[in-house]
């Protein structure tokens, strides 16, 4: 057997499902070997980086662990905003090259990928002892799945062509992963429940961890035993849908009414929340609570508040406890439950002057909250642009939404698209980008258009790079390098094989929904909007303002209505 067999029996083993790549010299002996079993299956992209994302956007979309393939130095090289990015987001991933000597015939592309790693917050793992091959490919994978982090698996040149002078046999590393901890320490959940009984004005926020173990209604229930509101960190955004007492998104992309009864807030408890900065808006959302988190992870250093109680433990089973305790107590309090707090939830929300130059944004989230199906997936990019879908789009029933901005950077929205749309089939996908950024990775449309996915893009077009211009402006400096005349995105689209239209009115997007559906591939939208309205987060950050955005409701006509 050769080892490039061995190599690609691991990663089909491991990967459970699709592997993302971009063939190169370094990676072409395990692509064939992949190829040649048959046993998975390979989705190339058309940038190394562009693999990189859709492994991070597939394993967001299925809770999987992701795999990727790319060649060595420059290919590898290309992948670092996509790295960080996935490091950021703590997306478990696997990434297989290989690497050159600094000497020699591959000394041109030649990249110290260890220092490049390190620099990327990723793991690296060399494959330089073939006596121990399975071994370190399943220590790698290992590290990935309990340390939630891209691993960089690197084979050096020498091996690429070997013959293993052994039998292979290979034991996945999830064999060897322990169960997870469940059970907090009592002490600890007795001391939470005596100081959340003890709250006036408790807020529960739950994180990506109360998501992925499904514990929405048990922290509900502990909402009603304390008399919570319940908010979400952007992450989870929609969690607490249809809930009379959901105050949606706490942090930077909070609504108005958000903002203000956080900031009346007397305790906070974080449920599979980090609580970072943003989170808390470096600690000024909520002045006046003590804090506490129920979490398998420390606070982090960023936090920007004074960290409070920390209870180690799965966000659904210490919740449970939680609630045992509590119901010994025989606490039922009414809390933030008032009806004063009921009659803010429910007051009309306050209507804001519409835009008169182009689409207006908020007006366009609308409507696409009314033309979302039930259980469509929103992808966003990162950029000015994307405050709107935060703060002003409602999901629909079984709905979710994921974002590239872990690492602040443009232009990834619609590789990790791709990749959300092949884990998840069955779900509508949306894209919803950036102009600027979808020109840093538009190509990636042929690699839609070759998996003949079903992706809708929406192009959030400002002719510009929207986040520039409006500083450039307040700096009083001229925002032309920044801007530019609008490419025409759908004859773009269909060059590449794709489809789709531009439209003039917010209202019409209804109807370029219903033309995405009909054609059964790639297709993208064109919607010209406003450069002028500046969104909430970029109003509170450079303006001094405070959030303007409402708190969202069932959209009338929806399927929420039915």
């Amino acid at each position: 057997m050769y080892v490039a067999e061995a190599i690609a029996d691991a990663l089909a083993t491991e990967a459970d499902g699709l592997i993302f790549g971009l063939m190169g010299d370094a990676n072409m002996p395990v692509w064939g070997a992949l190829v040649k079993a048959g046993r998975t299956r390979i989705v190339s992209a058309r940038h190394d980086g562009a693999a990189v994302l859709m492994a991070d956007g597939y394993a967001k979309a299925s809770g999987k662990l992701a795999v990727a393939t790319v060649t060595c130095g420059p290919g590898l090289a290309n992948c670092a905003n996509a790295l960080i990015t996935a490091a950021r987001a703590q997306t478990p991933m696997v990434v297989f090259t290989g690497e050159t000597a600094p000497h020699g015939k591959g000394a041109l592309q030649y990249l110290d990928q260890r220092q490049f790693a390190r620099a990327c917050d990723a793991h690296f793992a060399p494959l330089v002892r073939l006596d121990s091959l399975a071994q370190d490919i399943a220590e790698a994978f290992y590290v990935a799945r309990t340390r939630r982090v891209p691993v960089i698996l690197s084979l050096p040149a020498e091996h690429w062509e070997a013959e293993l002078q052994w039998p292979w046999e290979y034991e996945p590393s999830s064999d060897f992963l322990a169960p997870q901890p469940h059970a907090p320490h009592d002490a600890l959940v007795q001391q939470l429940a005596s100081r959340l009984s003890a709250a006036s004005r408790p807020v529960i926020v739950a994180g990506r961890g109360a998501v992925d173990t499904h514990a929405r209604a048990d922290i509900e229930r502990l909402g009603d035993q304390v008399g919570a509101l319940l908010a979400t960190s952007l992450v989870a955004k929609g969690f607490f849908d249809g809930h009379a007492y959901d105050i949606g998104i706490a942090g930077s992309f909070s609504s108005a009414l958000t903002e203000r009864l956080m900031a009346e807030a007397d305790f906070v408890l974080g449920i599979g929340a980090s609580m970072n900065f943003f989170t808390t808006e470096g600690g000024m959302l909520f002045p006046s609570a003590q804090l506490a988190r129920i979490d398998t992870k420390p606070f982090p250093s960023d936090i920007g508040v004074t960290p409070g109680l920390y209870v180690h433990g799965d966000a659904a089973h210490t919740t449970r406890e939680l609630i045992r305790v509590l119901e010994n107590k025989s606490v039922a309090n009414e809390g933030y439950r008032s009806e004063a707090t009921r009659a803010a939830l429910t007051a009309p929300a306050v209507q804001q002057p519409r835009a008169t130059d182009d689409l207006d944004p908020r007006t366009l989230m609308h409507e696409l909250s009314r033309a979302l199906p039930s259980n469509a997936q929103v992808v966003i990019g990162c950029g000015h642009f994307w405050a709107w879908p935060v703060c002003y789009l409602a999901l629909p029933p079984g709905g979710r939404l994921f974002h590239t901005a872990a690492f602040g950077c443009i232009g990834l929205g619609l590789a990790q698209g791709i990749g959300a749309a092949l884990a998840s089939p069955e779900r509508m996908t949306v894209v919803v980008e950036g102009d600027g950024g979808l020109l840093q990775g538009i190509q990636e449309l042929h690699a839609a258009v070759d998996q003949k996915l079903p992706l809708v893009v929406l192009v959030m077009n400002d002719s510009g790079y929207g986040a520039d211009v409006l500083k450039m402006r307040w700096k009083n400096r001229d925002p032309q390098g920044a801007t530019w005349n609008s490419p025409d995105f759908v004859a773009v689209a269909r060059g590449f094989g794709a489809d789709g239209v531009r439209i003039e009115r917010e209202e019409d997007l209804t109807a370029a929904f219903a033309q995405a559906m009909k054609h059964k591939g790639p297709f993208l939208i064109d919607a010209r909007v406003s450069r002028s309205v500046v969104s909430d987060a970029y109003g509170k950050i450079h303006l001094g303002r405070q959030s303007q955005a409402p708190l969202l409701r069932p959209v009338p006509g929806s399927d929420w209505d039915k």
